[in-house]
């Protein structure tokens, strides 16, 4: 490939018949699959957590497709493109550190606590963890919170790479995208999700997986790049960007302090975020055989595919494009992974990369939704209303799902991020120094109080509001300033307040962590 620009290609008419066609049978797919799992689930209990007898296979498909999001889809590519070989430390922790260390810390500790409490969230798992109906109404707001965020970059990579290739209005893109996802899971609650986000997880795997192969032959390996990209712009071989602010999200590319914080990132979201834990709610009791299954299936499809399919190809479209995509309003950047896979494989490859995108985005975002309409059904009505009927509490949860689909679909339409990347990664902060300590660690911490649970959740998510505005607005810290500081107040408060507060009952620790109860 030569170092002359490529023309940003134009839209054609079999481009969008044929995405449009294979889009429609990625969910064509998943609606049959949620209507198989309506026939599973006969009570709200079962509508969300199924009969918590799913396998290592369908768990760990569905959990690396709740993980990759249209961030490491979609949204790495781009940050690649933008910065450079500096774009890497980011894009890259998907493989490094990825969703592992979730399923060492947190998979089965979530099973069997969520069995002993007869949980069926995660906001319910943790009050009765702390013996506190308060806490579980303020963790579930929290999530809300964060989640509501974070579905706002799903919607915006779905949208983004269907107009790329179709050219159809951004709105209908959106929303024929949420409409997909509120049917099947809808139809299928808990299971049905599952199954459609295991068959989405497997496909996305296996696409990354070939479009990061072909991309790297096809423009002549890192060598070949690295010249590219020299004769552009040498900073974009820069490991570290000093040239870049050194406040606002480009913190993360510009100094030491904003790259050693990315590693925590990963790390504590992969186990904090509660679209990965819900995973495990509905997981059965596994073996080694099936323990060793789940993680070879998750490393499988979140390892290195993605990370060739997510970080290298946005080197690769800036060696083939130049800066012509920041231009194209309003998705710049994040259309870098869709015209790569044209440029490299023409239309076939491009509508495999699209249909791999829509099972990333929608996975992740039923996950989500899922979590958020149980927030308010189970966390919130049945918390304080135990007397609402089961199919009051179905027939709400279908309006919620619409609604919670609805309003991220709205601002995405009015107002998209500008970086999907980044924005996103304020909530997967937000969402991984809370929920690491006052979920994960309470698994292994007898000494863990409601009210040092109280204090992190608070603060962890004033902290994040309050940090986004100083970050994008005022532009006055980094983003990797801001990590630190959610970091370690987080664990200040968690164990500070912890140790000097009531602990839950004798009773119920005994329950929680003496073996053979």
């Amino acid at each position: 490939m030569n170092s002359q620009f490529l023309p940003i290609p134009e839209i054609t008419t079999t481009m969008a018949v044929t995405s449009s066609i294979g889009i429609a049978v990625l969910l064509g797919i998943s609606i049959l699959l949620g209507l198989l799992g309506k026939k599973q689930w006969k009570s709200f209990d079962e509508y969300l957590v199924g009969k918590r007898d799913m396998g290592p296979v369908v768990t760990g498909c569905a959990l690396s497709a709740s993980y990759l999001s249209g961030w490491a889809f979609c949204g790495s590519t781009g940050i690649v493109y933008s910065v450079g070989f500096s774009g890497m430390w980011f894009a890259g922790m998907w493989s490094l550190i990825g969703v592992i260390p979730c399923i060492w810390v947190a998979s089965a500790k979530t099973r069997e606590f969520a069995v002993k409490l007869g949980a069926a969230t995660v906001p319910e798992l943790m009050g009765r963890r702390y013996e506190s109906r308060g806490l579980q109404t303020v963790v579930s707001i929290s999530m809300l919170f964060f989640l509501f965020i974070y579905s706002v970059g799903q919607l915006k990579a779905a949208g983004g790479v269907w107009y790329a290739v179709t050219g159809f209005p951004p709105a209908l893109c959106l929303f024929l995208g949420v409409f997909i996802a509120w049917i099947y899971m809808v139809l299928g609650g808990y299971v049905g999700t599952n199954w459609s986000m295991a068959f989405q997880g497997g496909f996305l795997g296996v696409v990354g997986m070939l479009v990061g192969i072909i991309a790297l032959v096809k423009s002549g390996g890192f060598s070949e790049i690295s010249n590219q990209l020299l004769a552009q712009d040498p900073r974009l071989l820069l490991l570290v960007r000093p040239d870049l602010p050194a406040t606002g999200p480009t913190e993360f590319f510009s100094s030491w302090v904003g790259l050693l914080s990315i590693p925590l990132i990963f790390f504590t979201m992969a186990i904090g975020f509660p679209h990965n834990l819900g995973r495990f709610l509905g997981m059965k009791k596994m073996n080694k055989k099936e323990f060793w299954t789940l993680v070879l299936i998750v490393w499988a499809i979140t390892g290195i595919p993605v990370m060739l399919a997510a970080s290298t190809n946005g080197l690769i479209t800036r060696m083939l494009f130049g800066p012509e995509l920041f231009k194209i309003e309003p998705w710049k950047a994040d259309l870098a992974a869709p015209l790569l896979t044209y440029a490299i494989g023409g239309i076939p490859l491009q509508t495999l990369y699209v249909m791999g995108l829509f099972a990333a985005t929608l996975s992740t975002l039923a996950g989500m939704v899922m979590i958020m309409s149980a927030n308010v059904t189970r966390d919130i009505i049945t918390l304080w209303r135990p007397e609402v009927k089961d199919k009051t509490l179905i027939r709400l949860s279908y309006f919620l799902i619409a609604l919670f689909l609805f309003l991220p679909f709205y601002w995405t339409w009015k107002r998209p991020p500008e970086l999907l990347s980044v924005f996103m990664g304020l909530a997967a902060m937000g969402l991984g120094a809370i929920f690491f300590f006052v979920t994960a660690m309470s698994y292994y911490w007898k000494g863990a109080s409601k009210w040092g649970a109280m204090v992190t959740v608070i603060y962890g998510t004033v902290a994040s509001l309050v940090g986004g505005y100083l970050v994008f607005q005022k532009k006055v810290i980094g983003m990797g300033t801001m990590e630190w500081i959610l970091l370690i107040g987080c664990f200040v408060l968690y164990v500070g307040v912890s140790l000097v507060t009531k602990k839950p009952s004798k009773e119920l620790l005994d329950q929680l962590f003496m073996k053979g109860k």
